[in-house]
């Protein structure tokens, strides 16, 4: 583990500043109590400076015991470290002003009458390092955990939002196999130009699927591509309009996020009109809000048995991209079924 003050720069500096004063007051005030020459602080300031190693080391007293740690144990570790710790600089204290007392007589001259005065400073700076450096291991230890927690939470999303994504191809090829299997009889031609444009769909689909938000733009794209591939199976029952407002075009969005809902317009919709019916999709922006709609016409006497996969799908992709900040309602009347989706404006870079 590393010394939380020594290898950040920014609290390294931050300390620097903070302890010149403080080392020069711990010792050249109780020179100035006892009587001494003020010309020669600066041999006691030189060693109250000294005092940082110390209070710096203070950090392995927290390395020793931690909080987890009995508080006892903490107390007797601190008062131990403590006053070992201030005798060491105290004797390396007096060994200094005797070197320097040809120049600076008064500092150990005096040295009986200040010592336990600085005794007691030095203990007191030694004490409050040692409590900043548990805080700051504190705050350290529980930031990490929350970032860990964060990291953990992102992984678990992205998963979920995989497993999520996997369903949605899947499904759909599901629906298309039964689709091309009812078309191969009767209109091999169409079956076969049915499995080219499958073939494409799935292609620019899984270019799209590996990317966690594709600009709206593709997204309408894909969408496009699967109504021109169930236009093959219903001719002209089924008629569809995609707008997208030119503000919106380069929103971001989860992959496939709209295609389940054509889907589940096309299936539960269109295939149960005799004469078919029309799908509008539209996507626009209001402030900071992307809204896509999805309408289209059904009959209500002819609904179609359902897995649930497509909606289902869609609301917990929006949940898990976007929290509670994105909403789905579904809306059915007479003979209309509107999807409506609310999601937050992400804007895609610039090419």
């Amino acid at each position: 583990m590393r010394h939380p003050i020594v290898a950040d720069r920014r609290r390294l500096r931050t300390f620097a500043l903070l302890w010149i004063p403080v080392g020069a007051v711990v010792t050249g005030l109780p020179l100035w109590w006892v009587g001494g020459n003020l010309e020669d602080v600066w041999a006691v300031a030189l060693w109250g400076e000294a005092l940082a190693v110390p209070a710096l080391a203070s950090w392995y007293v927290y390395r020793f015991t931690a909080l987890s740690a009995s508080t006892g144990q903490i107390f007797i570790t601190i008062i131990m470290s403590t006053l070992a710790t201030t005798a060491l600089w105290l004797g390396a204290g007096r060994a200094w002003l005797w070197l320097v007392s040809s120049i600076a007589p008064s500092p150990h001259a005096l040295f009986a009458r200040f010592a336990p005065v600085m005794f007691v400073a030095g203990a007191m700076a030694f004490v409050a390092m040692t409590a900043v450096n548990y805080a700051i291991a504190v705050s350290d230890e529980g930031r990490a955990a929350a970032e860990r927690a964060l990291q953990a939470e992102v992984a678990a999303r992205e998963a979920e939002l995989r497993a999520l994504r996997s369903q949605v191809n899947p499904h759909f090829l599901f629906n298309c196999l039964h689709s091309i299997s009812a078309l191969i009889l009767k209109q091999p031609e169409a079956a076969r130009r049915m499995c080219l444009e499958l073939a494409d769909f799935f292609r620019d689909s899984l270019r799209a699927g590996s990317l966690p938000r594709i600009p709206m733009e593709f997204e309408a794209t894909l969408v496009r591509r699967y109504l021109d591939i169930e236009r093959v199976r219903f001719g002209a029952r089924l008629r569809a309009e995609i707008s997208v407002a030119p503000d919106v075009e380069r929103a971001l969005v989860p992959p496939l996020l709209l295609q389940p809902l054509a889907e589940n317009a096309v299936r539960h919709g269109i295939a149960t009109l005799v004469d078919g019916g029309d799908i509008a999709i539209t996507v626009t922006r209001q402030g900071n809000r992307v809204t896509v709609a999805v309408d289209n016409a059904f009959d209500p006497d002819g609904r179609r048995p359902g897995t649930g996969v497509g909606i289902a799908n869609v609301r917990a992709r929006l949940e898990t991209s976007f929290g509670g900040d994105a909403h789905l309602h579904v809306h059915s009347e007479d003979t209309r079924f509107r999807v409506t989706v609310s999601l937050p404006y992400l804007e895609a870079p610039a090419a």
